[in-house]
């Protein structure tokens, strides 16, 4: 048995599972996770990457697609309800990954599969990055979209990366390092010098400034010795990001994307952040400082860890123009919503016929009962404006 929270950073699991994975007291932290122990033995609680030492190891392999199939397939037609013509499936958390490419490619054959899906495959260190390979060949509705690394903790259980100290007294989880200091393949400088050789997409799970200042550091090196960047690197969340940061981010170029989630961090985790960086949190998430530099902003739900509600697009939209009920928070304008989720979307994969109304590009497009336009922010909810349809490559997908 293996159980995540809320957030999918921390797990509990039970002394079968133990077993099964060959977790006991000589076990050690992996870079990025903790044990926790009572008098030297594991308690079945685990943090971060510690739980891929029981998910990704022992327990996911067991998962059958059969067993997994309707739940997926329910999953999948409630997102295109919401609106949603494509995922971009980064699930692979810190416990290792749970998508299953083969199980989608089996329900497109079957003509059931309700959205496009472009999925990143998790990796942990420098060895396993060429585990791509097994991705498989890309059909119409499934893509291979590059990898995932985290780099650090959920800054909603304190475990952001930061150059300062949080209320639990440390800096938060690393699973990365700016050196050898863990071991080559745990090297972010290493590993980006690897992605660029290979010409990957990179997605990052990354929001402490310090865990920020790490990523933007190996991709200036790499770009600096290539003088260009083959990859699009996309860093997700980015709460403690800094001005100069930001900056750092701009002048990369279009290569550099922010994918950012309003509706959790404006609102669902708001008091979390509060907790656990203090006066830290009233400058967190600053999307509109981002968006007023010129860096390219997507939107997502980061479903996983959401509230169902708020994973609504409509429901990002409200928060993202209210600005979450923080004076804090510049709000942002619908627009800037419509293009992070259309052409802010696509830019985080290597789509190049879909984000446009235009000659050319393939049909997918959600029609609203309104004017997104037309309905005051405060208003915007998951049923105003309700969605009358989704279509993909011109076919009505829903209702």
């Amino acid at each position: 048995m293996m159980i995540a929270d809320q957030l999918g950073h921390s797990y509990i699991v039970n002394t079968a599972a133990m077993r099964l994975s060959n977790l006991d007291g000589s076990t050690a932290d992996p870079p990025g996770g903790k044990i926790v122990k009572h008098d030297g033995k594991p308690t079945g609680m685990l943090r971060e990457t510690a739980g891929s030492i029981v998910g990704n190891a022992a327990i996911f392999p067991l998962v059958q697609n059969s067993q997994a199939k309707p739940f997926a397939l329910g999953l999948m037609k409630k997102w295109a309800a919401m609106g949603y013509t494509s995922v971009v499936d980064l699930m692979g958390g810190p416990m290792g990954r749970t998508m299953k490419t083969e199980l989608c490619r089996e329900l497109e054959s079957e003509g059931s599969l309700p959205l496009r899906v472009y999925y990143a495959y998790t990796f942990f260190h420098l060895d396993d990055m060429e585990d791509y390979r097994n991705a498989g060949k890309d059909t119409e509705f499934v893509h291979f979209t590059g990898l995932k690394l985290f780099i650090d903790g959920a800054a909603g259980q304190g475990g952001a990366w930061t150059s300062w100290e949080n209320t639990l007294g440390d800096h938060g989880l690393n699973a990365i390092t700016f050196d050898d200091s863990y071991g080559e393949k745990y090297n972010i400088f290493r590993i980006l010098e690897k992605s660029e050789e290979l010409g990957l997409d990179m997605h990052y799970h990354v929001g402490g400034d310090k865990g920020i200042d790490a990523v933007l550091s190996a991709i200036e090196a790499v770009k600096e010795k290539n003088g260009s960047l083959k990859g699009t690197h996309t860093l997700y969340h980015l709460g403690l990001i800094t001005d100069d940061q930001i900056l750092r981010m701009k002048k990369l170029g279009s290569n550099v994307i922010a994918d950012v989630q309003p509706s959790l961090h404006w609102e669902f985790q708001r008091p979390q952040t509060e907790y656990y960086y203090g006066d830290h949190a009233k400058g967190s998430y600053p999307y509109s400082k981002m968006k007023d530099a010129g860096i390219t902003l997507a939107f997502s739900t980061d479903y996983a860890s959401n509230l169902e509600k708020l994973s609504w697009p409509t429901e990002i939209m409200r928060v993202a123009l209210t600005g979450g009920g923080n004076p804090d928070n510049q709000p942002l304008t619908m627009r800037d919503m419509i293009e992070g989720f259309t052409v802010g979307g696509f830019a985080t994969t290597p789509e190049t016929k879909l984000g446009k109304l235009h000659v050319g590009y393939k049909a997918d497009l959600v029609v609203y009962e309104k004017d997104l336009y037309s309905i005051p922010a405060e208003k915007l909810s998951k049923d105003n404006p309700r969605v009358l349809s989704t279509w993909i490559g011109g076919k009505k997908i829903t209702p």
